[in-house]
């Protein structure tokens, strides 16, 4: 009876003053693991970036079509967020009850995570239109050549037409003058 008392109270005391922390132990362990997030996030999402960057830049230079492009850069864009959320959640506390206020470094954290993030979807966009107005044009001019081909061929046949004319009108000048 007296243990159900006793975590009774505790509960109360934990809802009723959710800021208090219970031990000098976790504050300390919980503001060296937000700190070391921010130290140790940018590294980490430099490197994830600059490997997702590299990606592109190769993988949009491919000749395949733009949806299978498309397709493929955004399971790897999935893959690159998940990589950095799984990183940056390895640095909120494990056990317990899940804490819902967030320090300023862990704010910090997840503001450069998420802000990396972005940059990187805005990236992804450019190179996809990039490479979508790119192919647009060439095809465009793939066209254009064919059509060019075939009025290059069209100017040949009348020329070749008129020539034909003008030397049977040099050949026979009399009989074309007394049939009309």
């Amino acid at each position: 009876m007296k243990n159900k008392i006793s975590i009774v109270i505790f509960m109360f005391l934990l809802l009723t003053f959710p800021h208090v922390n219970i031990t000098n132990a976790q504050n300390s362990n919980s503001k060296e693991k937000d700190i070391k997030c921010v130290e140790e996030m940018k590294p980490y999402i430099d490197k994830k970036s600059e490997e997702f960057r590299t990606y592109l830049n190769q993988h949009f230079q491919s000749k395949k079509t733009n949806t299978s492009l498309l397709d493929l850069a955004l399971k790897r864009f999935t893959l690159y967020k998940k990589d950095l959320r799984t990183k940056y959640e390895s640095y909120l506390p494990q056990e317990g009850f899940k804490l819902y206020s967030e320090t300023k470094d862990t704010l910090a954290c997840s503001k450069q995570m998420n802000d990396e993030i972005q940059t990187m979807q805005a990236l992804l966009k450019t190179y996809y239109k990039q490479t979508s107005n790119i192919k647009t044009t060439t095809a465009f001019m793939t066209k254009l050549q064919q059509i060019n081909k075939k009025l290059d061929q069209l100017v040949l046949n009348i020329t070749q037409m008129l020539g034909k004319w003008n030397s049977l009108k040099n050949r026979v000048p009399c009989f074309v003058k007394q049939c009309l």
